[in-house]
């Protein structure tokens, strides 16, 4: 499953365009090429678990990964997902301390690993990366923000209907939502119960069609008036 990195003239293109390091030399570029280690691995698949020691950061360059927290009734609750382009695992690095949530392949999925001691090294020499690094781990905080307030200020229905129009957008083919109830609840801080619950109601009113891993948005509107906490 894991491949040392390809060679340097097949990553060079891929990293020119990772927002992270916009702006450098190709020549700093090619320190990552050269160094970064390959990996390729299913759906489902766990890149780190919370409290694992942190060695590497990671850089997404196809599929999807979700960073995941445990809620105090242990269920699983995705904060962030991270697809081509985005780096994570960078802040138990600059912390030093172990991982604070784990990450999951939620498609199949390719990454490059930094490793640790170039990371490092690279944010020494180009306080631009530092910069990039500082703006990215931001725009995940306040993502995360957002989630929590809507976990703290949004029924599940409502949390389930803004995450259904969220990823209609993304869906491929287009319209066709691809995901099981088990990972809508992870997503939306709910159980698989009350997912199930909640969309065989929406079903028999017609705001939505579904069979195994599918789901079709019918009624938009009736979707977007739930998301913004109407009551059904």
């Amino acid at each position: 499953m894991n491949k040392r990195a390809e060679n340097s003239e097949t990553l060079l293109p891929f990293l020119k365009r990772v927002p992270l390091f916009a702006g450098l030399s190709e020549t700093d570029l090619l320190v990552f090429a050269c160094v970064c280690r390959l990996e390729r691995v299913p759906k489902g698949y766990i890149l780190f678990q919370r409290g694992d020691a942190a060695s590497a950061a990671y850089l997404v360059r196809s599929g999807a990964i979700a960073v995941l927290v445990s809620t105090m009734d242990g269920r699983e609750l995705v904060v962030n997902e991270l697809r081509a382009g985005d780096c994570f695992g960078e802040l138990a690095l600059l912390t030093g301390k172990p991982r604070s949530a784990t990450a999951m392949a939620i498609e199949p999925s390719e990454f490059l690993l930094l490793p640790r001691a170039e990371l490092m090294a690279q944010l020494e020499r180009e306080p631009r990366v530092m910069r990039h690094l500082l703006e990215s781990l931001a725009e995940r905080l306040a993502a995360t923000t957002e989630r929590e307030s809507e976990l703290a200020f949004l029924d599940a229905p409502a949390r389930l209907a803004r995450t259904l129009l969220a990823l209609e957008k993304a869906a491929t083919p287009p319209e066709e939502i691809r995901i099981s109830h088990d990972e809508l609840a992870r997503r939306i801080g709910a159980t698989r119960q009350t997912v199930t619950k909640v969309l065989g109601r929406w079903r028999r009113a017609g705001w939505i069609a579904s069979r195994r891993h599918r789901v079709v948005l019918r009624d938009r509107r009736a979707l977007q008036e739930r998301a913004d906490d109407k009551t059904f």
